[in-house]
C-alpha cells in the first residue's frame, strides 16, 4: 500500500518536524510531502538540509507566506492527486508523532474494513471526546449539541453534571462524526467526490468542515484506537484543561481566537443550527459570560468582530 504523508509546517518548528518525519520514516511511509508555510529562516535552511539526506523519500513544496492550513493542505492533496503511484494519504500536523506500528495498524485494518468505510483517524490522547464517541456509539458527539454555540449549549452543561463519561470499556474501533487533519488516513480516490478543504477557511474548523463532507455522503470515517498519534506540542486550546473557554478567550492569541471563533460559527450555522431560537439564547448566554471575562479586554473586541464577519459571510484573512 503505497502511502503518501502530508505534512504542514510554519514557523520555527523544525525540531518538531523532524521528530515526526524520523516516525513517519520509521513506520515505512513511502513518500512524505511537506508543506512549509513560510517558516523562519532558521528552520527552512535545516529542512532543506535534512530533505537533501532524504531526496528520495522527502519532497518540500515551499510558500513564500503562510497561506494557512485550509490551503497548504490543499496544495498537498493536489501534489498527491497527480501522482500516478500515490494510493493512500496520511495527514499529518508538524507535530504529529506516529508511535510504533501506528500506520501498520491503520493498512491492516483498512484490509478488512466494512465498504462503507472511507477513511481512518489514528488516536490522539489529548481528544478524549473522539475516543467518548466511539465507546458511546454516538459519532455526532464529537461535534456538539445541535444548536450549541462555540460548543456551548446551557441544557448539555446541565446535562453535564449528572452523566459521567463511561471510560473502561473494551472497544478500540468506532465511528465518528467529522475529524482533525492530523491523523487521518484515506484512500486517493475520496477526493474525486468531496473535493479539497476550502481555502476560506483559513485555519481553524477547515478541517472540520472537509471531513464532515464524507459523513454528509453517507460513508463513515472510524477511528482506530490502537494507532497513536502523540501531540508533541499542546494545543493551545487544550493547554489547560482546568481553564474554562472564556478564560482561553481572555487570555489567548487575538489572531488565534479569531479564526477559532468566526469558523467555528460559520461550522455550526451551516450544520449544527436547527431552531433559530435555541441557537441565539445560547449564542447571547456565552457572549454575555464572556463579556463578563473580559470587559475591560480588547479580546472581547475580536471576538465579536469574528461574530459580525461570521454573520455576513466576511471571509478575509487577517
Amino acid at each position: 500500500m503505497y502511502t503518501t504523508a502530508i505534512i504542514v509546517t510554519y514557523g520555527d518548528r523544525f525540531r518538531l518536524l523532524e521528530e515526526v518525519i524520523h516516525s513517519c520514516l520509521k513506520e515505512n511511509v513511502s513518500k512524505i510531502i511537506v508543506i512549509d508555510n513560510d517558516s523562519h529562516k532558521k528552520s527552512k535552511i535545516k529542512l532543506q538540509e535534512f530533505s537533501k539526506l532524504n531526496k528520495d523519500k522527502i519532497k518540500i513544496i515551499w510558500n513564500d507566506s503562510n497561506l494557512g492550513s485550509a490551503k497548504a493542505f490543499k496544495q498537498g492533496l493536489k501534489e498527491v492527486n497527480n501522482r500516478q503511484e500515490s494510493e493512500y494519504i496520511w495527514l499529518l500536523d508538524d507535530d504529529n508523532r506516529p508511535k510504533e506500528k501506528s500506520l501498520k495498524i491503520l493498512k491492516d485494518y483498512w484490509a478488512i474494513k466494512p465498504l462503507d468505510v472511507h477513511a481512518l483517524l489514528s488516536y490522539r490522547p489529548d481528544r478524549n471526546q473522539y475516543k467518548q464517541a466511539i465507546i458511546v456509539k454516538d459519532p455526532k458527539l464529537v461535534l456538539g449539541w445541535e444548536n450549541s454555540f462555540n460548543g456551548f449549549h446551557i441544557f448539555e452543561k446541565f446535562s453535564n453534571l449528572f452523566n459521567k463519561r463511561i471510560e473502561n470499556i473494551n472497544i478500540n474501533i468506532g465511528e465518528i462524526a467529522y475529524a482533525p487533519y492530523g491523523g487521518m488516513f484515506f484512500h486517493v480516490s475520496i477526493l474525486e467526490e468531496i473535493g479539497y478543504p476550502d481555502e476560506d477557511f483559513f485555519l481553524y474548523s477547515d478541517d472540520h468542515d472537509w471531513t464532515y463532507r464524507i459523513t454528509k455522503a453517507n460513508k463513515k470515517i472510524y477511528l482506530v484506537l490502537d494507532s497513536v498519534v502523540e501531540d508533541i506540542e499542546t494545543s493551545w486550546a487544550l493547554s489547560d484543561k482546568r481553564s474554562s473557554v472564556f478564560n482561553k478567550i481572555k487570555k489567548g492569541d487575538p489572531f488565534r481566537i479569531y479564526y477559532t471563533i468566526r469558523n467555528r460559527t460559520l461550522f455550526e450555522k451551516k450544520y449544527l443550527v436547527k431552531n433559530a431560537f435555541s441557537y441565539r439564547f445560547n449564542r447571547l448566554l456565552f457572549s454575555f459570560i464572556l463579556f463578563c471575562y473580559c470587559f475591560n479586554s480588547d479580546n472581547y473586541k475580536v471576538f465579536s468582530k469574528a461574530i459580525y464577519d461570521a454573520d455576513n459571510n466576511i471571509l478575509e484573512h487577517l
